[in-house]
């Protein structure tokens, strides 16, 4: 009994509040739908007109005038079920005088796509470059899986087919992560074209080298302080972890556990780093293929700075609802 008593009672209050909402608001809609294709009605034969109107009759633009106004006036008025009827009346008019210069739905339709490709290919070019991460070289600043976004403006604009960049932001500064296409061609043509992400250790005239782990640039090593232990995910390899300061500039880097010394690759030590070049690193030190080994990075190689990760996607965990990693989505890279 209380329960049929309940139930009924429920179902009575539910039906009642949907009522009265559909009452509230259900003629609103209607009315707002209504009177927004009269304004975009008016607007379309408005922007018709004043482009074509010198060569129609001047009966027909006179007629066309007078529709548009009643519109406008019941508009004003509020008048809905005038409304609706003018609206009726001025496509009548506009599609008797002005149809013929009206684009059609496939032209309409084609202008918006090559608009979308064309701003596509300007934001590509100019501003932002998306770049997934495809190996652990710079964990963990960037997981394996991780997507950034690389701001190709940040450091100047290339004009296209020239070698010329325009209205730089900011110059290249020593901790930047930086996305480059591969700078040694003559060693490893097959890699002709590759983009890689480093992060800059070395400037034009820096000198640069290295002591067990101690990255010393220009004869002073970067700080360098132990933080703790980290594991790599992927495949549960130990690490030491530090925080280096490369000129005011903290990031995390690891080493292997059990190694005190790091490789210095073919290239260090480095004398002078060469004008309109750069030096780079990977985060994860002892598992990285950078300047060490390949040498320095022409600047004008370089795509632009990684700003940002917009999606991280864990590819090797089994379970379907943690491939997600919600706590990097959205991180600025430091």
């Amino acid at each position: 009994m209380i329960f049929s008593y309940l139930s009924a009672n429920i179902e009575t209050t539910v039906f009642t509040i949907y009522n009265q909402t559909s009452i509230m608001f259900g003629p609103w809609s209607r009315d707002a739908k209504v009177k927004s294709r009269a304004k975009q009605v008016l607007s379309q034969t408005k922007s018709l007109l004043k482009k074509n109107g010198s060569k129609l009759k001047p009966e027909s633009v006179e007629v066309l005038n007078k529709k548009i106004n009643a519109l406008e006036q019941e508009l004003s008025a509020g008048n809905i079920d005038e409304i609706k009827a003018n609206t009726t009346d001025l496509e009548a008019a506009s599609d008797d005088y002005l149809s013929m210069y009206a684009k059609s739905k496939l032209r309409q339709n084609v202008e918006a796509l090559v608009f979308a490709v064309a701003l596509a290919l300007i934001i590509r070019t100019f501003l932002f470059q998306p770049f997934k991460i495809p190996s652990g070289s710079m964990i963990p600043t960037l997981l394996v899986g991780d997507h950034l976004l690389v701001s190709k403006f940040i450091y100047g604009t290339k004009i296209p087919f020239t070698d010329k960049v325009i209205l730089p932001l900011e110059d290249i500064k020593r901790g930047d992560v930086i996305v480059f296409t591969y700078p040694n061609n003559e060693h490893d043509p097959s890699k002709n074209g590759i983009y890689y992400i480093k992060r800059v250790v070395g400037l034009p005239g820096d000198t640069i080298d290295i002591g067990g782990r101690d990255l010393i640039i220009n004869g002073k090593k970067v700080p360098l302080d132990f933080t703790g232990s980290y594991v790599d995910e992927r495949n549960g390899g130990q690490f030491d972890e530090y925080t280096e300061d490369l000129v005011g500039k903290d990031h995390t880097a690891i080493y292997r556990k059990g190694k005190p010394v790091t490789n210095k690759g073919n290239f260090i030590p480095v004398n002078k780093v060469p004008e309109g070049y750069v030096f780079v690193m990977g985060d994860n030190r002892d598992n990285s293929q950078d300047s060490r080994f390949w040498g320095f990075v022409p600047i004008e190689n370089i795509a632009g700075k990684a700003i940002l990760i917009h999606w991280s996607w864990d590819f090797n965990n089994p379970d379907i609802l943690k491939k997600v990693r919600w706590d990097r989505i959205l991180s600025g890279i430091q």
